[in-house]
């Protein structure tokens, strides 16, 4: 009886943290350790890659059929994926149903469903030496829902917290679709081998959503889950409540 007891406190335990706000900041900052972790696996994946270029060869072809480091490559980014997923959930639990920012963790959680899990493992990308096939087509497809995705996330954020946020996911938003046309366009020559600036351009886009992803958690967290806050449960702010410069 006593062993019983001891599970049913044990479940309780975990059932009030799951309730509280200590678990509601654990998955919001989820975004931060996915982004640590992307950057780390990033960096070392491409040093790891003999002859591989930082600055003219994209992302994608660290996990690319064909290249030595895809094992590490696809693990990085699935491991990055749920915590993500992670993140979104959490924002599905601090905001109110249907407000911006409970729109902005549903499409977290669909980018993982759509995009985070095939992406990089049934759908990506073959390596140079490669003939290209079906699994390019895909890639480049899906490459083009996560940046829809991406671009409505920040337009919700931007809707959900007023202020210098608004605008600073604004400029993001100039910096991911410039950057992200000029990867596009620098790509182009990959038949030839000839791809100058498309990994520099390609990580400025992809490190200026990293950025935002870290900021929107720490608002989310100070906004939401600060210490005025009462309670474990609380709600989305609605639009009209600015952020405190």
């Amino acid at each position: 009886m006593s062993g019983v007891r001891t599970i049913d406190s044990c479940g309780e335990v975990m059932s009030r943290w799951w309730r509280g706000r200590a678990a509601k900041k654990t998955l919001i900052a989820g975004a931060v350790a996915a982004v640590v972790l992307y950057v780390f696996g990033d960096v070392l994946s491409a040093l790891l890659y003999d002859g591989y270029s930082y600055l003219d060869q994209a992302i994608s072809e660290l996990s690319a059929f064909g290249s030595p480091v895809r094992p590490l490559m696809v693990a990085v980014i699935l491991t990055h994926n749920l915590l993500l997923l992670a993140f979104g959930i959490g924002l599905l639990r601090v905001a109110r149903r249907r407000s911006a920012l409970w729109w902005v963790g549903a499409l977290q959680v669909a980018e993982f469903v759509l995009v985070g899990i095939p992406t990089h493992t049934f759908w990506a990308m073959s390596s140079r030496d490669m003939a290209t096939g079906f699994n390019d087509t895909m890639h480049i497809t899906l490459s083009v829902v996560f940046s829809v995705i991406v671009l409505a996330m920040m337009v919700l954020s931007a809707v959900a917290y007023r202020g210098w946020f608004r605008f600073y996911s604004f400029a993001t938003m100039v910096v991911v679709v410039g950057f992200g046309m000029a990867s596009s366009l620098a790509i182009r020559g990959i038949e030839q081998n000839d791809t100058p600036w498309a990994g520099g351009f390609e990580r400025i886009n992809a490190y200026a959503y990293f950025a935002w992803l870290v900021v929107l958690a720490v608002v989310v967290i100070r906004h939401e889950l600060g210490s005025s806050r009462e309670g474990g449960e609380v709600g989305g702010s609605p639009p009209e409540v600015p952020i405190p410069a």
